[in-house]
């Protein structure tokens, strides 16, 4: 839906800081011929805006753009916010996709090996998840940005039927996953805010809220999620002719927030870690 990063200016100029929570570029087919015939708007076209809106960013790697950074997820107050793109809720990455068979061949072999390794953390585990994501990319064909072409993805992703099941199954589990993700790495946050299945949700499951902000596609929609010193809000994002903006709060949760807490890791050793974890990507 986003053709043009300016139509992002009443969502993103009025924020001191905002992340971006993967799949935000599509980094598949970007050395593609159709693409470089059609380019899709650019990482560089958005740090623009971006520096011309004095907005801080920082940008969650997706399965779609596995190599956009060093950031695989996000945590406030010392971990009672989780912010992943949730690519690593399922063994198979995406279950729903024509390509799942793949994704869960790689998956396997490649958690297999970081596990030889001795002990995974949270952030090797996602950094094995977006090396199975790359690999895939590497299998792909040329994309066709052509309706022709759309309608050709859309066919073999709707082929066969049951995967219109598949999908439906995978959003009715997705918070129940994404929490068990979470808690093989000793992970308990209050709030896990993600994406990738593409459907704006916001459940309570025990004690954590799973907030699934969606995507920006023309159905079931987004979300995007405010975080304030005195507490998170989720609001829909609505779009106009050539605009987006945010709609009313849907959910508003009393919380103090420390917003210096934000902590973003990159995969350097602790001893390693310099100040400028948080600096801006780019």
């Amino acid at each position: 839906m986003i053709k043009d990063p300016n139509s992002l200016g009443e969502l993103l100029a009025e924020p001191d800081t905002v992340i971006f929570n993967g799949d935000t570029f599509e980094q598949k087919f970007e050395d593609s011929p159709a693409h470089k015939n059609a380019p899709l708007p650019s990482i560089e076209q958005l740090l623009d805006c971006l520096d011309r809106w004095k907005t801080r960013s920082y940008f969650i790697t997706g399965n779609h753009d596995p190599k956009v950074s060093p950031y695989h997820y996000a945590e406030l107050n010392r971990n009672e916010i989780l912010i992943t793109h949730g690519d690593g809720v399922f063994e198979d990455i995406a279950p729903w996709s024509h390509n799942a068979r793949l994704l869960e061949e790689v998956a396997v072999e490649e958690i297999a090996r970081i596990e030889q390794d001795g002990d995974v953390d949270f952030y090797d585990f996602l950094a094995a998840i977006k090396r199975v994501s790359i690999e895939e990319h590497t299998r792909l064909t040329d994309y066709d940005p052509t309706v022709w072409g759309k309608l050709q993805i859309f066919a073999r992703q709707a082929w066969p039927p049951t995967r219109v099941l598949k999908i439906l199954q995978c959003w009715r589990v997705t918070p129940y996953r994404a929490i068990e993700m979470a808690a093989r790495f000793d992970l308990s946050p209050k709030f896990l805010i993600i994406g990738h299945t593409h459907k704006p949700a916001i459940d309570l499951i025990g004690s954590t809220v799973v907030i699934n902000t969606g995507s920006f596609l023309p159905w079931p929609g987004a979300t995007a999620v405010d975080l304030l010193p005195d507490k998170l809000v989720a609001r829909p994002i609505r779009k106009g002719r050539d605009r987006f903006s945010v709609g009313k709060a849907l959910r508003e949760f009393d919380l103090k927030i420390d917003l210096s807490s934000l902590r973003l890791p990159n995969g350097t050793k602790p001893a390693d870690k310099k100040d400028d974890l948080k600096a801006k990507f780019g």
